[in-house]
């Protein structure tokens, strides 16, 4: 009978497997041990999972695995990793001799391991590199596109701004000039050069910097052809285009050479760290001088290359490219835009990538609650169609049901998490579906309402999200359920189960009931005093369930409306001010007039007092926190301001608001000045000045008026 390997045991063959597919000549084999001088000059022997060195660097890797995915601590191995690594590393420049001085690369692969925090924090600390399954997945694939030449896409992810032996001070001729801001050189390099400094920004991997990835996963036949194409003597007459990370040294030629003044001639030092020339289009005819004969890496390649182009940019260049001539099917270009920041090495940029994807997924699902329930732009919606996706990434962004960043950029998993982004995704939408279904369920003559009747609209959708991942949390701490290891289809049994209160106050409750818990809430404000009510249904069956914020906003319950009079009177101003200036900019216009003003701004204020009192503030204003004019403007300068002959019809659907007993006059404004000696009972607070029941009254009255006029004319607040 035969043993199956154990979890490690299998992870150390992927991983040495992989180094032997790079083509490392070195690799070391079992129960490899490296020798080294303790501190006291004692002799110590340290185990060494994968060893693996060729003639410029080494990789040495720690394997740790599960055989079911879930926690393992892993302070102690770090800790021991980082103990030994200089003592291990003069060893290993010793025993080599002849001058060998590699780059030495520490990595710690993992399986099916949550990691902790804290672990995170640490291996940042100890240099140690980490590869989850989700890393190893993608170089297994590309080194099986491409063979030995994977190398260089793995030197530039794990060495990357450090300097390439041998490469110090290269220089080529080359021609200097600006396409528009950006400055470019074009010269002509070797393959061989042009492998070692390049990288490609493929979508698969989580790389660890800001910026979006957009190149699609190398296709091997395309390789292979192109590699049977150079050995027939075949050649590339158009350019590789890259983009230089860093500023190039530049040596202009004598005067009389350069003439021209749009292109200069010169000598061109040639970046030389690892990951400096970042690959924007023709990875393929790059690539494809893998696994051909070496002496095919001295042929000529030639190149436009792009300096410190911003990350933006790039990605928008690689699709304007791919657009024009024609080589990606339009279908996939729509993908790589949607997703352009899907596996993105920013973690912030990754997280509302899944976000995005998992909303556009569920609303196309036609398994799922929210199968067409939100807005398509530039399509107009149905009567149901009253989400946004904007607002649904938000609150799954902020929920960190995706994860959550660190301060140095590493992400924790959240108990979306799965292995790959695909199984993440896939997760996602199944606990997602289970949940809302659940809330679907309990009433769907509500659910299908949407914005009439208060559950199925953008602000619960967020306060759901967030009471997600706080339930989740609260079950956490019990100790006996993990919501990151349990299947999905557990999950959405636990959250239901928890949430019955809520799933009972939605199919019992009266209209009135439901109105007065989560009528018209929108800002921030909104979502989190729906996600307050919610809390509060649920703590009636479970006492000691929520948050430190929601237990404070308990405490002050009794002073609930008043500090619900307080948030939407600071919701309002601030939308009344975003819509007035978003529509003066429509009616007028942002372009720049003789005077020097913008035209939305000069135009769209006639009156002349109103400018100057806002410009005064301004000056008034700390330099380094002033903000535009238009900030400054008072409540009650909007009322002149929509008033204006020129503005008023644009404005009349949104603010004409008429009060009751209001009759017969062409601007119903009065609510303008009543709201702003509202706000000063706001701003000026003391025992002797209060909100009155009829000030509260007004509050809700002309937010749920103005809530639905915005909504009507487009705007997202």
């Amino acid at each position: 009978m035969k043993k199956p390997k154990s979890a490690d045991a299998r992870l150390e063959d992927r991983i040495w497997c992989l180094f032997f597919l790079m083509g490392y000549q070195f690799l070391s084999g079992d129960k490899f041990a490296i020798q080294y001088k303790k501190a006291d000059g004692s002799s110590a022997s340290k185990r060494i999972d994968v060893f693996a060195k060729d003639d410029e660097t080494v990789v040495i890797a720690e394997c740790r695995a599960r055989e079911a995915r879930g926690r393992k601590a892993l302070q102690k191995d770090i800790d021991e990793i980082e103990q030994t690594q200089r003592r291990v590393g003069q060893a290993v420049r010793s025993y080599f001799g002849g001058g060998y001085n590699p780059k030495i690369i520490w990595i710690i692969a993992t399986d099916n391991i949550i990691w902790a925090e804290k672990d995170v924090e640490r291996a940042e600390q100890a240099n140690l590199r980490i590869i989850t399954e989700n890393e190893l997945q993608y170089f297994e694939a590309f080194v099986s596109h491409i063979g030995t030449a994977g190398r260089y896409q793995f030197l530039a992810e794990f060495l990357e701004g450090q300097e390439i032996p041998h490469l110090e001070n290269v220089r080529i001729p080359a021609v200097r000039g600006r396409f528009g801001a950006h400055t470019y050189y074009s010269f002509v390099i070797s393959a061989r050069h042009l492998l070692k400094i390049a990288f490609v920004n493929h979508q698969a991997l989580n790389h660890p910097d800001g910026r979006p990835a957009y190149q699609r996963m190398i296709n091997k036949k395309r390789i292979s052809d192109i590699g049977a194409f150079i050995q027939r003597g075949g050649y590339f007459p158009t350019n590789i285009l890259v983009n230089f990370t860093e500023s190039c040294r530049f040596d202009l030629l004598s005067n009389r050479d350069n003439a021209d003044p749009n292109i200069k001639f010169g000598l061109l030092y040639l970046p030389s760290k690892f990951k400096s020339a970042w690959v924007i289009d023709g990875q393929h005819r790059l690539y494809g001088f893998s696994n051909i004969p070496d002496r095919f890496l001295d042929t000529s390649l030639f190149v436009l290359a792009f300096e410190k182009m911003d990350a933006k940019t790039e990605a928008d260049l690689f699709i304007t490219i791919n657009h024009e001539q024609r080589s990606v099917p339009k279908g996939l270009l729509v993908t790589l835009q949607a997703d352009l920041k899907l596996g993105s090495g920013d973690p912030k940029e990754a997280i509302a990538a899944l976000a995005s994807s998992l909303v556009r997924t569920v609303n196309s699902d036609n398994t799922s609650p929210f199968f067409r329930r939100f807005e398509i732009p530039g399509i107009p919606p149905s009567g149901t169609q009253n989400l946004t996706i904007a607002e649904a990434v938000k609150g799954l962004v902020r929920s960190t049901l995706f994860g959550r960043v660190l301060p140095k950029k590493s992400k924790i998993p959240g108990f979306f998490a799965g292995q790959t982004d695909e199984e993440t995704l896939a997760r996602a939408r199944k606990i997602t579906n289970g949940y809302f279904r659940s809330i679907m369920d309990a009433n769907p003559l509500r659910w299908e309402r949407g914005q009439a009747a208060y559950i199925c609209v953008n602000p619960g959708i967020r306060a759901h999200f967030q009471l997600m991942q706080e339930t989740l949390q609260f079950l956490a701490k019990g100790g006996d359920f993990d919501p990151s290891v349990e299947s999905p289809e557990r999950v959405v049994s636990a959250l239901t189960n928890f949430i019955e209160p809520i799933r009972t106050f939605v199919a019992t409750a009266s209209d009135k009931s439901v109105e007065a818990n989560f009528a018209r809430k929108f800002g921030d404000g909104g979502v989190r005093e729906y996600f307050y009510n919610l809390c509060d249904i649920i703590q009636k069956k479970h006492k000691d369930f929520g948050g430190e914020d929601f237990k404070k906003y308990k405490a002050h319950a009794a002073d609930a409306r008043v500090q619900r009079a307080d948030e939407d009177i600071g919701d309002l101003q601030g939308s009344i001010s975003k819509v007035v200036i978003e529509t003066l900019k429509k009616i007028h216009g942002v372009h720049e007039l003789p005077s020097g003003e913008k035209a939305y701004w000069d135009s769209g204020i006639e009156n002349v007092e109103i400018k100057q009192n806002a410009y005064k503030k301004q000056q008034q204003a700390n330099v380094a926190k002033r903000a535009p004019k238009e900030a400054y403007l008072d409540l009650i300068d909007f009322e002149k301001i929509i008033k204006q002959p020129s503005n008023w019809a644009a404005f009349e659907p949104i603010f004409n608001v008429p009060m009751p007993g209001e009759k017969g006059k062409k601007y119903y404004l009065t609510w303008l000045e009543r709201l702003n000696e509202i706000r000063r009972v706001s701003a000026h607070k003391s025992p002797y000045r209060q909100y009155s029941e009829e000030d509260l009254d007004f509050v809700s009255f002309i937010k749920a008026q103005l809530f639905d006029r915005f909504t009507a004319a487009g705007f997202e607040l």
